[in-house]
């Protein structure tokens, strides 16, 4: 066991089931999140016989980082090794994506929109987003994905995936300003995991992030978001929709044939929203399949019905091996955008970050 894998009350408890006092869990939190021990022997808060115990029966760091590969853009793809899973093929992939200046006059593709947005945040100096993986591979077959070709190798652990963010320490000497549980997998097929994570995450005593730094993105697991939802009300949550007719959205995504599009709009309609907070969809744009006139009219339709509770997200599709999907044309991504704005949605393009180091979105692959 990992101690990452342990709430701070969980922490406790465990403290207490060695025959050790509670508060020695506030010993270690710091050793944990704030400066990150690399060894039971750097937690100088605890005494050497405590040390020696902890090092018997448990351990740090449930990751191991095997490659960094940095992007022409600036991105950079980590490649864990997962030692709960050792054998399985295939390793954890997280990005991290610095934060860089925009000018948006310079930007000549950008010549006929006003504002780009990256990850859903406004781009500026300063702001660096790290986008984690929740499972190793994927289970939910989205057919333009490569991390849904991989198949699902495995759950991850609440300390594999906090961890993703805690190495961030170490590697670039700060936390990211976002964490997007968009990576590998489907976070909801991994609930227990994820929520305990997320409660790490935004704990005082732990990485103390904001929860509205923090987006859970699902493919529709329209139930369970509904619960996570209820249990962290100012995480920000993002679905996939990537088409706005069943049809089309059944042959890309098989969640569709359990939460179909009507099924989307009234979970939208029906959580609790608190005042600005609006639900995030995606919307992979692939050409001659989801940017022609027929899904955009419809993409308009389904908008028209949620009002203000929505922002959307267009990610032009990024080329995967083996899948025989098109690169929509930029100004038709521009095109359709405008059309989204004129309806009074707040649209998004997502810029491809990573595309080099197969580290875009739905590039990864958990390969070396």
């Amino acid at each position: 066991m990992s101690l990452y894998d342990l709430t701070p009350s969980e922490l406790e408890s465990f403290f207490v089931s060695i025959g050790e006092k509670n508060y020695r869990a506030k010993q270690v939190l710091d050793f944990l999140y704030r400066h990150p021990a690399k060894t039971f022997d750097e937690i100088t808060t605890l005494p050497v016989e405590l040390r020696e115990k902890l090092g018997k029966i448990s351990r740090l760091a449930p990751i191991r980082l095997r490659l960094k590969v940095e992007s022409s853009d600036g991105a950079v793809k980590h490649a864990y090794e997962v030692e709960s899973l050792a054998g399985k093929s295939g390793f954890l992939e997280s990005v991290w994506m610095p934060s860089e200046y925009v000018d948006m006059d310079s930007v000549e593709e950008n010549r006929n929109v006003k504002q780009i947005d990256d990850e859903n945040e406004h781009r500026h100096a300063g702001r660096n987003t790290l986008c984690i993986s929740s499972q190793l591979g994927c289970s939910a077959g989205c057919a333009f994905c490569a991390s849904g070709a991989m198949g699902l190798k495995g759950q991850l652990s609440t300390g594999e995936i906090v961890y993703q963010v805690i190495d961030c320490i170490e590697l670039y000497e700060k936390l990211p300003d976002t964490v997007l549980f968009m990576g590998m997998g489907e976070p909801m097929h991994n609930f227990d995991s994820v929520c305990a994570a997320v409660e790490i995450l935004t704990h005082k005593d732990g990485p103390a992030m904001s929860p509205r730094r923090i987006v859970v993105s699902s493919a529709g697991e329209l139930e369970r978001l509904g619960a996570f939802h209820k249990r962290f009300p100012r995480v920000r949550l993002a679905i996939s929709l990537n088409a706005a007719t069943d049809a089309v959205r059944s042959r890309l995504m098989p969640v569709n044939d359990r939460y179909g599009i009507k099924a989307i709009e009234s979970f939208i309609k029906s959580i609790d929203l608190a005042r600005g907070e609006k639900v995030t969809l995606e919307y992979v744009v692939i050409k001659g399949l989801t940017d022609v006139p027929s899904q955009i009219n419809a993409l308009e339709t389904f908008l028209v019905t949620l009002g203000n509770r929505v922002t959307v997200n267009l990610i032009p599709y990024n080329e995967v091996e083996n899948k025989k999907f098109g690169t929509p044309n930029r100004e038709r991504v521009y095109d359709i955008q405008r059309k989204l704005r004129q309806l009074g949605v707040n649209t998004f393009i997502r810029r491809n970050r990573g595309t080099s180091a197969s580290a875009a979105c739905g590039q990864l692959s958990g390969k070396l």
